[in-house]
This record gives C-alpha cells, sequence and structure tokens, in this order.
C-alpha cells in the first residue's frame, strides 16, 4: 500500500538537496546541494564479477532487512521489501536488482538512502552505511565523485 506521507516527505528531500530543480533525478546521489555523505559503485561491475555478497554484506552489517523501495516515475511504490532477497532475485534474462532504475531504498529510520540509477550506479548516502560500504568495498568498484 502507497504511504503518501513517506512518498511526500521522500519527494521533499530529495528536491531539497538536488540541484535538479523539480527532478527526482540524482545522477548518482553526486550532484547535492547539502553537504550529505555519498559513495557510488558500478552496479553493473559487482554484479558482472558476482560481487553481490559485498553490497549484503554492507546491508547486513548495518542491520538493513526490509527496505520500502520507491521509483522517480510514482508508479512502484513497495513497502517492506526484504533487501537481501531483491539482490538475488532473477529473471529469464539474469539478476533484476541492477535493472530496478531510478529507485530509491530506504527505511523509516531517516539515517540513510540507497539509489539504483539508469547509469549502472548504486549510492549510497548517510554517514554510517557510507562508512561501513567504503570499509567493505575498499575502493573495489567506487565511482569517483
Amino acid at each position: 500500500m502507497k504511504n503518501r506521507v513517506v512518498e511526500k516527505k521522500l519527494i521533499d528531500f530529495i528536491h531539497e538537496n538536488s540541484v535538479y530543480p523539480k527532478s527526482l533525478y540524482w545522477v548518482p546521489l553526486t550532484r547535492l546541494k547539502n553537504e550529505l555523505p555519498v559513495i557510488a559503485f558500478d552496479i553493473d561491475a559487482i554484479y558482472k564479477n558476482n560481487d553481490i555478497g559485498l553490497l549484503d554484506e554492507v546491508f547486513s552489517k548495518y542491520g538493513i532487512g526490509n527496505v520500502n523501495t520507491f521509483q522517480m516515475d510514482h508508479l512502484e511504490y513497495f513497502e517492506d521489501d526484504n533487501i537481501h532477497e531483491l539482490l538475488y532475485e532473477r529473471d529469464e534474462d539474469g539478476y533484476t536488482f541492477p535493472w530496478y532504475v531510478e529507485t530509491f531504498y530506504f527505511d523509516c529510520t531517516e539515517e540513510w538512502m540507497i539509489y539504483v540509477s539508469h547509469e549502472g550506479t548504486i549510492s549510497f548516502t548517510g554517514k554510517k552505511i557510507v562508512q561501513i560500504s567504503d570499509e567493505i568495498f575498499v575502493g573495489k568498484y567506487q565511482i569517483p565523485l
């Protein structure tokens, strides 16, 4: 069920922090007005090299389990999805997670957000998740911001 309060809060947050007025597009979370901690990785390479476990480790170490997902086009919004299951979900074409593009993942803590973009990137924002992902990836697949 779509939660309009959560949706509005997320949209307001994106608009307040993005340099793109009235857009929900975050190139991959690199053009922010405010100084939020951000780190981005090449999700296509992560999946191509079968290093999905690194993402899973970031989420496990942070304690991220169930998430809300919101797609930029406002057509898809889900609550309480298990992000560990989403990472490994497959269809006849392969893994589906990297193709959930222009999608934001978050929970009710408002301490972190994950963004997957059509440029083949996954970005993390939030002090603790950035620190954890930096420790786990140790520069591997990192996109310079």
